[in-house]
């Protein structure tokens, strides 16, 4: 199989061992000769993206992890790009940049509705002084992890912002849910 280096399933040989082995740059390489042999093979753009991961090359890794959902991949990579983009979300937040922490927060929840990036979302949002965005982004974290372990902390999070907004009415309800009345 190997002898024969220009076919597909060599290719795929080729790809698996540069992968097994760490070599991502050397898998990269394969996977590019493996499309460029069958440009419709999702999984080969599912694999491509993670090796481009794997070298930090975001970028790269967004480009074919959207090549794979145009080619029968879509599930598995939506999920993956839900995922970068939740990397690229809390790694703003991280460094002080809150704008490019709701964008890319919000583009992980276009393709996979996550709670981690509501959460992100929402503590983007009260740095930049939006806290009826920042209440929207929690309540939809509640929605998708309705047991989430700071179900109470979240809750009065939401109760105190609506009250620092003059809402009485909305964080009574909240401080309600909070002592179950």
């Amino acid at each position: 199989l190997l002898s024969d280096t220009g076919t597909e399933s060599a290719k795929i040989v080729q790809a698996l061992l540069q992968t097994v082995k760490g070599v991502f740059a050397g898998a990269v390489e394969a996977l590019n000769q493996l499309i460029a042999i069958n440009p419709a093979n999702g999984q080969a753009y599912v694999n491509l993206g993670a090796a481009q991961e794997k070298l930090g090359n975001m970028d790269e890794a967004i480009a074919a992890y959207e090549s794979a959902a145009a080619n029968g991949k879509e599930a598995e990579a939506n999920k993956k790009l839900s995922t970068v983009f939740l990397k690229k979300a809390s790694a703003a937040l991280k460094g002080g940049n809150a704008a490019e922490a709701l964008e890319n927060a919000v583009k992980s929840n276009d393709y996979v509705a996550s709670a981690n990036a509501c959460k992100v979302a929402a503590s983007a949002s009260m740095k930049l002084g939006k806290p009826m965005d920042a209440i929207n982004f929690y309540e939809k974290y509640l929605e998708v992890n309705p047991n989430a372990a700071d179900k109470s902390d979240i809750l009065f999070t939401i109760a105190a912002t609506y009250q620092k907004a003059g809402n009485k009415a909305k964080a009574a309800e909240y401080y309600g849910k909070l002592t179950g009345d």
